[in-house]
């Protein structure tokens, strides 16, 4: 998987790197598992979309609870 990793830390530096090193793994993977056909290949980048997007939700929640009033200020 390459430089691609998930987990660790939750902090704004930390969820950029992640983000551009998933951007960098996706473009690398995603046209050959489409253009390839490949079933196994392609549910393999769901489950690491999944485990991306969780990473998100879990810097989404320790931002709302440490400044929940600026995160949805409509609330």
């Amino acid at each position: 998987m390459g430089e691609y990793q998930i987990g660790g830390g939750l902090r704004l530096l930390t969820a950029l790197e992640k983000t551009q090193a998933f951007s960098e793994f996706l473009r690398n993977r995603m046209v050959r598992a489409l253009e390839t056909e490949d079933p196994a290949e392609l549910h393999y980048l769901l489950a690491q979309l999944d485990d991306y997007h969780s990473y998100l939700w879990r810097y989404y929640k320790k931002l709302h609870a440490e400044r929940g009033e600026r995160v949805n200020p409509a609330d």
